[in-house]
């Protein structure tokens, strides 16, 4: 069962959109859900335990900008799915620095809701089916899970991994890394580089934000890279 959390202060859109989610289970059965609905900001930000696997937030609601909100939940929680409800397509390319999945506009159509719904699910299998990995350091062997990776680096002949704010250095090489997680959607953006698709924020020019972290891409591999980010980010994947 999926946790849905929606922020919007109007009550005719919140009710669309339960509707829209209702309408959504009712055509795929193998879809479950439960749903909470906030109209205020400071409630869901206080209240927040960092469980849930969807967030709509409208941009606009009285005590805080639905930007702002996911900025704060995004500082305490990598994975949860982020959908910005707004009428204004430039809040689109905002989203990119919060780590947003994409934007539904108001008034909300149910061919657009279901299509987005569709993504979200494939993100959420995706997560459900990450490749677990043993990781051998000086100190522990511990086992890791892909999703928790935002990437991994060569760095003076060792292995430095980036996961949920920690770094965690062992022997190895880049190559046996990359071909476990070529099917968890891992790409190089150069040699030292294998990125987590799902955490890319943003790409200006030869730079791609990744969680907070800004990494090169070389031009051997900008065309592969920019069409894997462009093919995960449209659910294609």
């Amino acid at each position: 069962m999926q946790k849905i959390v929606i922020l919007e202060d109007q009550a005719e859109q919140a009710l669309r959109l339960q509707q829209l989610m209702e309408k959504y289970a009712a055509c795929h059965t193998n879809f479950s859900y439960s749903l909470r609905h906030y109209e205020r900001a400071i409630p869901l930000l206080t209240e927040y335990r960092c469980d849930a696997d969807v967030l709509f937030l409208d941009i606009q609601v009285p005590d805080m900008s639905g930007m702002e909100v996911a900025r704060r939940i995004r500082a305490l929680d990598e994975k949860v799915i982020i959908i910005f409800i707004t009428m204004l397509t430039q809040y689109a390319i905002e989203g990119y620095s919060v780590g947003a999945f994409d934007y539904v506009l108001k008034p909300v159509r149910y061919e657009e809701f279901s299509a987005k719904m569709d993504r979200v699910c494939r993100m959420l299998a995706h997560q459900n089916s990450s490749v677990t990995l043993e990781v051998r350091t000086k100190e522990e062997i511990r086992l890791l899970s892909a999703d928790d990776i935002s990437y991994i680096e060569v760095s003076n002949h060792d292995i430095v991994i980036h996961a949920n704010g920690e770094v965690i250095r062992q022997w190895g090489n880049l190559k046996s890394y990359e071909d476990k997680l070529g099917a968890s959607h891992f790409v190089r953006c150069n040699a030292c580089y294998l990125v987590n698709l799902k955490y890319v924020r943003g790409i200006n020019g030869d730079t791609v934000t990744v969680g907070s972290d800004e990494l090169t891409v070389s031009k051997a591999k900008r065309k592969e890279f920019l069409m894997a980010v462009a093919q995960y980010k449209g659910g294609s994947r």
